[in-house]
């Protein structure tokens, strides 16, 4: 058994060992970590979150001028085939003799002088803007004629690119402008080449009828190697789409571009033009902006960039933080692994020097002259304690024993409230004696005497508002023989409320008020109303008085204490602790309530659920029907 018993106690004190050890290793640790980590989450965060900003400024400034600087292009673009068609319809000269031309059976040489003349302008336009392919120019003919600019000539046509410029104006319908991809092979190579051409329809001056056509041919090669200088990043994608949604220029390299933006175009239209949007594309998340050309019939112009390419430096941040994150846990455990077992290995010996005195010598000779640590230090100054003064301690004890046998003596010559009451009782009887009846004396004792009995007990006990009304009835007797003919009370009382139960007390602190500062200070007699009535679901009750009254500053003040139950002055204590009484055993709903006028009247009144009282406290019976 005593085998059974030591075994017990070692698994205990184990127990308690690697308790404590594991106590003195979560502080530690969480020391560490705070020393280590505060540093890095006050730095990592705002640069993670300075990056992101940075970021999304600086896409968001790269995505405006792009998008602006592609507009400019465009327009620029647009400005060639305005100023043709003004060229045209501003000079009818120019319209007739080019009627002419094309409808001549056989080309005069005057016809000849003024193509030449007018070839002079559009090669200008073409030898000047690196852009430009070719200019077409035709007038409705019998003759499948067509002015090319570029070679100076007119000529019948033969050639299939410019047989296709016919054929698509023939086909426009009522369109006066218009535009469409024409991919050609170049030749003598497998390579080929994609042009943007923009068609313009030509009218006569007066009669606004249409007569022919202007066509502009441009590279689109050449231009999206300008385009490919706009973007910030390699995989960020631009779309030119046209009034009727058509694409007309794209990086994209999917296979499907226009199916592209069928999936998002809803999405498109419901944002706000010149403003980033996240967006999906491509099972990526992108950022999105778009900007319409001014002009009714212009291109639309979006651009895309990958999310993940914008913020590639701010992941890298937040895997740098990540990494200091977790570094920074692992170097707090080690530390507070290597702390815990040097300051547990102080400390058991503290234990040992404390649980055998004796020892303290053996481990004095162990111990450096030298405190190197606060550890070494205590143990220095135990062992010192432990050799010099080991008796304090029972001193200290003694000390403390007979300390507390004082006090208990103390306690015991307190005077006794029971014998208070009983030495009240020996003074009544002693009164009437004296007098051979009952006097005012007498009176005034037994109705102290019903006082101290009353308050004596404990003051959370439930009483019936019957026996509270009545304790107030005997408090006032007592309090009219002091103020002869200084107030009358009058009760307005519903005797079905009384046969609730309420807390001890609660009435006459606030009377006592009332008396002491409102009917006393008053000239002439006054009047104290107590009353107790139902409303509706709660009991209210009551203490007016004619006296005094508070200043408007003071009642203020006193009704903002009440309301935060914060502390009230001393004058008006019993208004605090009934305050405080009701709050805690009520709810605030039942705290007091103060009204006041200066110089007419006082008024102190709290209400009580009838629930709260039938469900909190059970009514209990009357004395008389017991």
């Amino acid at each position: 058994m005593k085998q059974i018993k030591q075994i017990k106690q070692m698994k205990q004190t184990i127990r308690i060992q690697l308790s404590v050890r594991y106590q003195f290793f979560t502080k530690s640790l969480l020391t560490n970590c705070l020393l280590l980590l505060i540093p890095i989450m006050m730095v990592g965060p705002y640069s993670v979150i300075q990056s992101s900003k940075d970021n999304t400024a600086a896409i968001e400034k790269s995505t405006y001028q792009t998008l602006h600087q592609l507009e400019q292009t465009i327009e620029q673009l647009y400005s060639h085939i305005d100023n043709a068609k003004i060229f045209f319809s501003s000079n009818p000269r120019v319209t007739i003799q080019m009627k002419k031309a094309f409808n001549e059976k056989s080309v005069t040489l005057d016809s000849l002088r003024n193509i030449e003349n007018l070839s002079l302008y559009f090669q200008n336009l073409i030898f000047t803007d690196p852009y430009i392919e070719n200019i077409y120019v035709y007038y409705d003919n019998s003759y499948n004629r067509m002015f090319l600019p570029q070679r100076g000539s007119m000529q019948t046509v033969f050639n299939s690119d410019e047989q296709n410029i016919i054929e698509t104006y023939k086909n426009s319908g009522t369109k006066d402008f218009w535009m469409e991809i024409k991919r050609k092979t170049v030749p003598g190579s497998t390579a080929s080449i994609d042009s943007l051409v923009i068609y313009q329809r030509l009218y006569t001056r007066f009669a606004n009828k249409p007569v022919g056509m202007v066509a502009f041919e441009y590279n689109l090669n050449k231009m999206e190697q300008y385009f490919q200088t706009l973007l910030q990043y390699s995989s960020q994608t631009i779309y030119l789409i046209d009034s009727g949604r058509n694409v007309i220029y794209t990086n994209s390299k999917s296979n499907n571009p226009a199916a592209e933006l069928d999936n998002i175009d809803t999405t498109l239209t419901s944002k706000e033009e010149l403003h980033l949007f996240d967006i999906e594309l491509n099972d990526m998340y992108q950022k999105a902006a778009y900007l319409k050309s001014a002009r009714n019939n212009g291109l639309t112009y979006i651009t895309f960039t990958p999310s993940n390419e914008i913020y590639k430096t701010t992941r890298s941040l937040s895997g740098t933080y990540m990494l200091l994150m977790f570094s920074g846990i692992f170097l707090s455990f080690v530390l507070a692994f290597y702390k815990t077992n040097k300051e547990y290995r102080y400390l058991s010996n503290i234990i040992d020097i404390f649980s055998n005195p004796e020892t303290s010598q053996q481990h004095f000779d162990q111990m450096p002259r030298k405190a190197g640590n606060p550890f070494e230090y205590i143990m220095l100054n135990i062992i010192k304690l432990f050799l010099e003064q080991k008796y304090l301690k029972v001193q200290a004890s003694e000390r403390d024993y007979k300390l507390q046998i004082l006090k208990m003596q103390a306690l015991q010559h307190q005077i006794n409230p029971h014998f208070l009451h009983n030495t009240l009782n020996t003074i009544y009887w002693e009164a009437i004696r004296m007098t051979s009846s009952e006097n005012s004396c007498s009176t005034m004792v037994s109705n102290l005497s019903s006082v101290m009995r009353y308050s004596v007990g404990d003051p959370q006990e439930n009483v019936k508002i019957k026996e509270e009304l009545g304790y107030l009835k005997t408090y006032l007797d007592i309090m009219k023989i002091r103020y002869t003919d200084k107030f009358e009370i009058i009760y307005r009382v519903d005797e079905s409320c009384t046969i609730y139960p309420i807390k001890k007390m609660i009435l006459q602190p606030i009377v006592e008020n009332s008396i002491y500062h409102g009917i006393k200070e008053k000239d002439e007699k006054g009047r104290i109303y107590v009353g107790i009535r139902r409303i509706h679901t709660s009991i209210l009750f009551y203490i007016l008085d004619n006296g005094v009254g508070i200043p408007l500053e003071k009642l203020l003040k006193l009704q903002r204490q009440l309301h935060t139950h914060s502390d009230i002055t001393s004058s008006h204590i019993g208004l605090t602790n009934t305050n405080l009484r009701l709050t805690m055993t009520y709810g605030a709903k039942s705290r007091l309530r103060i009204k006041s006028i200066r110089g007419k009247y006082t008024l102190v009144y709290f209400t009580i659920s009838v629930m709260d009282l039938e469900s909190k406290f059970a009514p209990q019976k009357d004395s008389v029907d017991e």
